[in-house]
């Protein structure tokens, strides 16, 4: 039976003790068929106002997470395994520098818990041993910062920037040293961008940098006689990491109004540079040398399109 049913029911309730704060502090309440297992989640927002331009913003919540499906499923995974937990804390400032720009910084860190993970670890019953093969041991962290720069609405021009620096790294079970999170991305920096031009023309805008995801280094090989083959001998799992990805995207419209309907013809370029962003390593039959796998290449695409 694989049919599952996961309800939710969320309640806030905004307090205003004095004119410049804001509290609002929150709860939802899941069940998750699937691990039979209910959570309660209570969470509150800070706001408060530092003057007629600048506001302080405060955060605490915490977060649920059920194992993915195969890691609690029986004969696969471990049907015990409960729901993963974590706790987030935020504060940042949300400033209106001018009537043109805002900026809103924010510093995050979360700390994770109860983290699905192998395990070597098994379990006895009725004479039985059974290897667990995931349970519940690990455990993790999360920190770092995000800028937001803003244009605010109104005039021709319209657009943003933000930047996030942060570090995710997790504690496996059993184990004694944490690792990076298999999708953690120190720098992540997108740059958007929209003019409007007299006679319905628009050119838009985006530029995205980020670093490449961890992977785990092929340091050597050995030959397996049985197999006829070279077998990988690997190092610290995600000690490497894979080159950047950053590329530029632009693309031009270009709108007739008519009475009752509208037509927009587009232009747009993908990785306007045709930079080979890699996405991932190919070996020799030994190991002994690699290449990087580019992705797509300049990518051009040329649209009609009429709104009635």
């Amino acid at each position: 039976n694989l049919d599952y049913w996961s309800p939710a029911a969320f309640a806030e309730l905004e307090l205003r003790p004095i004119p410049t704060l804001t509290l609002v502090p929150g709860l939802r309440v899941d069940y998750f068929s699937r691990a039979q297992v209910s959570s309660v989640e209570p969470r509150v927002g800070v706001r408060q106002s530092l003057g007629k331009s600048v506001n302080m913003k405060v955060g605490v919540g915490l977060f649920h997470q059920t194992p993915d499906f195969g890691e609690d499923y029986p004969g696969f995974g471990n049907p015990k395994l409960t729901t993963e937990k974590a706790w987030h804390y935020s504060t940042g400032i949300e400033w209106r520098m001018t009537q043109t720009f805002s900026l809103d910084g924010t510093v995050f860190y979360k700390s994770l818990h109860d983290l699905v993970s192998p395990t070597d670890r098994t379990t006895t019953s009725g004479g039985t041993v059974t290897p667990l093969i995931y349970d519940n041991g690990g455990r993790g962290r999360v920190r770092g910062f995000d800028v937001l720069l803003r244009k605010n609405p109104g005039g021709a021009f319209t657009g943003w920037l933000a930047y996030t620096l942060s570090r995710s790294e997790r504690r496996d079970s059993g184990a004694t040293t944490y690792r990076l999170f298999d999708y953690d991305q120190t720098h992540i920096l997108t740059v958007l961008g929209s003019y409007a031009f007299r006679r319905n023309i628009t050119v838009s805008g985006r530029f995205r940098y980020v670093s490449g995801n961890p992977r785990t280094p092929v340091v050597g090989s050995v030959m397996n006689a049985s197999a006829d083959r070279y077998e990988p001998l690997f190092g610290a799992v995600n000690s490497a990491r894979n080159p950047a990805f950053h590329q530029l995207d632009l693309r031009v419209d270009k709108r007739w109004i008519f009475d009752r309907w509208m037509l927009n013809v587009y232009l747009d370029v993908q990785n306007v540079y045709n930079h080979k962003n890699p996405e991932g390593l190919s070996y020799s039959y030994d190991y002994s040398k690699s290449k990087a796998q580019g992705g797509l290449p300049i990518l051009a695409l040329f649209g009609v399109r009429a709104d009635l």
